[in-house]
């Protein structure tokens, strides 16, 4: 998929009116009626699989639900998918790429007030630069907006643009999603770490034993040539199903081409939330409301490659993607130490927003409304 498309999505994903959320009334009473009494355990897997079976919307992939290390759900849905299958994470990497400008942060190789451009500017004439780095390098030496900083790139907060036009907007006065702040941001890990990302990520998979983040580039059919696991990523357009057209490139990687299992990046997000990849302070800054932004779901904010809600006395870290071939959505409650993984290898017509979403919305306020019934007999 080219940057405009990607560019379109992303717009698409982040703008989309609040009306088409669906309601939680709905779920509290599917809640109700498979657990009638609030002291009872909740079935998660019951719950899930009364989801899926009730909606028009086909599911193919796989959903992980751990609680304090525990597995609660672990289903596999689809032509050759198991649990052992590998997904394109889509924006899901945004979380892995803030985690890794963090652990430079904190190796005081960067700081988040430092300017992009101090950074960016140098790859033209630096002996050590990655020497894979051949994209885009002529395009660098001109430099973005002045006033861009790593935080705001984190926060989507920058307005940055295309290299040769206009900043969207001040820095730091509002909120626009952007692939191309994260692609930058994994640059900015390149020449602050001596490291290409892929590399990058390789070591933080062996470092951490998550056994399961990958990065290749290519289409989808070469890369599965080196990495079987890969699942093919199809697409509904209005003929039916196709296999996707997604082609991975080093730029996407650290905005949305990463590679996963669903127990890999369950396992990164256990770790990353109970303090085993960041300080205290930086897991602080990840998951400070930096700026509100307008989602699918109502009273969102973003920190740093996490959005936040805070309603109902619950808090929640959430993300979601949507590539060519591939839909992803994650949840952590830190309250319970729940954490949802959802990895897809089919992504539905946009044209239908009620449709394509409608298992990630109903699944959230499932687990939502369980819960906040909890929450209510504390």
């Amino acid at each position: 998929m080219n940057t405009i498309k990607l560019a379109v999505l992303s717009m698409i994903l982040t703008f989309c009116i609040n009306h088409h959320v669906f309601a939680h009334v709905e779920n509290a009473e599917k809640y109700k009626k498979l657990n009638p009494t609030v002291t009872q355990k909740v079935d998660y897997h019951s719950l899930i699989e009364s989801i899926m079976a009730d909606s028009p919307q086909p599911f193919s992939g796989t959903v992980l639900l751990m609680q304090e290390g525990k597995q609660l759900v672990s289903l596999s849905k689809g032509d050759g998918i198991t649990q052992d299958s590998s997904f394109v994470l889509a924006s899901l990497s945004k979380q892995i790429t803030a985690t890794l400008i963090m652990q430079a942060v904190e190796s005081g190789r960067l700081t988040l007030d430092s300017y992009l451009n101090k950074y960016l500017n140098q790859y033209l004439n630096d002996d050590d630069e990655p020497k894979h780095r051949l994209d885009n390098k002529l395009s660098l030496s001109q430099g973005y907006h002045e006033g861009i900083t790593i935080g705001q790139l984190l926060s989507h907060t920058s307005g940055i643009n295309t290299q040769g036009k206009p900043n969207l907007f001040e820095p730091g006065t509002r909120f626009q999603y952007s692939n191309l702040g994260y692609t930058l941001l994994g640059q900015v890990l390149e020449k602050v770490n001596k490291l290409s990302f892929s590399e990058q990520i390789s070591q933080f998979n062996k470092k951490h034993k998550l056994n399961g983040l990958d990065t290749k580039t290519g289409s989808i059919d070469n890369i599965r040539q080196h990495l079987p696991t890969l699942s093919l990523g199809l697409t509904e357009t209005a003929k039916g199903l196709s296999q996707s057209d997604l082609t991975i490139n080093t730029s996407l990687i650290p905005a949305g081409g990463i590679i996963s299992t669903t127990r890999a990046f369950s396992d990164f997000q256990q770790k990353l939330h109970s303090g085993q990849l960041i300080s205290p302070k930086s897991y602080q800054l990840m998951t400070t409301p930096h700026t509100e932004i307008t989602f699918l779901w109502p009273n969102m904010h973003y920190g740093y490659g996490l959005r936040l809600n805070f309603d109902d006395n619950l808090t929640e870290y959430s993300h979601t993607g949507y590539l060519s071939g591939y839909m992803s959505m994650a949840l952590y409650y830190p309250q319970y130490n729940l954490s949802l993984v959802m990895l897809e290898n089919l992504s539905l017509n946009l044209n239908d927003f009620d449709r394509v979403f409608e298992l990630h919305n109903q699944i959230r306020a499932t687990i939502r409304q369980s819960l906040i019934n909890k929450n209510s007999k504390v």
